[in-house]
């Protein structure tokens, strides 16, 4: 057996090599057979990668981007838009992920993408989020330009009002510093644009109307406190990511309204069993002072179009429990539910409570990274909505 696996990992014939081995002189003495590679030998020598090695897993065999991402690549995203607010559409992303050799929590992640959808709506953008001064300093930017049309729907047009918004340019961050054993952290945040919106109705209420076709400028500065404990930021299974966060327009700042936004956050995980895990969420967001009504916050769940539901004041909350098959698959249900307050605002009226729900799957597409994609199926008020997901479907709202 021995010579016969040695045989043919060195590419030599079994019968010829046995043939050789066996060999005399015509002394009828032995005669020594040429050195064969040994099982050693061959082992030794390095494995040569393949191009199509690069998108499988060494460990399972699966499609798997962990190499590609290690070695400085990038997973091109596509993006599918189901979102019924834009009228769907697509685009597509490069998203580079690396992480830091000693903290395989400390995620950097870069993506560029540029998108165009049903109703006209298209832009281009950067985003990056990492860490910086041996990990004390996590930070995070987003850059892009662009137009964006969507519905209002104030409480005269209960059907909704089209508007276009045109962004010269768009930029938002935050820069907060880590305390203690790195799960505090605190900081400064901006969020800087200029641009201009328009609606194409006639004969709307002054105060409304009054908000559109004309240029307009924001500029804000403020403070954010974080608590982070997630045993993973791109797909958590363990810990919790609190947030509190307030932004003041001012004229100091270059806004030509003074407002303030104030957003609080709070995200669960954990593990009922060794295949079964869960997640909870809750979101609360208010805006005060002369704000432009477009920019009204909105309640954001699974199920519910975008910018659909707004007022002064939105509370979304949602849970999900997800079983997982096996390493690489995993199945969820989640439920959400929301509301809108219209506050002392006199262009919204106060929702009812909104009530989603719906499945999904996911797939671990960077095992090395913990990252899973896959799509969701949400139902709501509005009808049945899809979503591709990459990451975890929290994820614009976490750290």
């Amino acid at each position: 057996m021995v010579l016969l696996l040695t045989s043919m990992l060195a590419g030599v014939d079994p019968a010829r090599s046995q043939e050789v081995s066996g060999e005399t002189s015509e002394a009828g003495q032995a005669v020594a057979a040429p050195p064969q590679a040994t099982v050693q030998d061959v082992a030794a020598e390095p494995h040569k990668e393949r191009f199509r090695d690069r998108f499988f897993d060494a460990q399972d065999g699966h499609l798997d981007f962990s190499s590609i991402l290690a070695n400085g690549g990038f997973i091109p995203v596509p993006i599918i838009i189901t979102e019924p607010a834009v009228g769907g559409g697509g685009g597509v992303a490069a998203a580079f992920l690396s992480s830091a050799p000693d903290n395989p929590r400390q995620i950097t992640r870069r993506v560029l993408a540029a998108f165009k959808t049903g109703n006209g709506s298209s832009g281009v953008g950067y985003l990056q989020s990492g860490y910086a001064m041996d990990g004390r300093l996590s930070y995070r930017f987003g850059v892009g330009r662009g137009k964006v049309t969507l519905d209002s729907y104030p409480g005269f047009a209960p059907e909704g009002i089209e508007y276009t918004s045109r962004y010269d340019y768009g930029l938002v961050g935050s820069a907060l510093w880590r305390f203690g054993d790195d799960r505090v952290s605190f900081g400064p945040l901006f969020d800087f644009r200029k641009l201009r919106s328009t609606v194409n109705v006639q004969g709307l209420p002054d105060a409304f109307a009054g908000e559109f076709g004309q240029d307009m400028q924001t500029g804000a500065l403020g403070l954010g406190i974080h608590f982070d404990s997630r045993d993973n930021p791109l797909t958590p299974t363990q810990g919790m990511n609190l947030l509190a966060e307030a932004k003041f327009n001012r004229d100091a700042f270059g806004s030509d309204r003074d407002y303030e936004e104030y957003d609080a956050s709070a995200y669960v995980f954990g593990e009922a069993s060794q295949r079964l895990r869960y997640g909870v969420k809750f979101e609360a967001d208010a805006i005060r002072g002369d704000f432009p009504i477009y920019y009204a916050p909105a309640v954001n769940l699974r199920g519910v179009p975008a910018a659909r539901y707004q007022g002064m004041n939105t509370y979304a909350s949602e849970a999900e429990v997800i079983w997982r098959r096996s390493e690489r698959w995993a199945f969820l249900a989640f439920a959400g539910v929301g509301v809108a307050e219209a506050g002392s605002s006199r262009i919204y009226k106060d929702s009812d409570a909104l009530y989603t729900g719906g499945v999904g799957f996911r797939y671990r597409i960077a095992r090395q990274f913990g990252l899973d994609a896959g799509v969701d199926v949400a139902y709501g008020s509005d009808g049945v909505v899809f979503y591709l997901q990459f990451g975890h479907a929290w994820s614009f709202g976490m750290d």
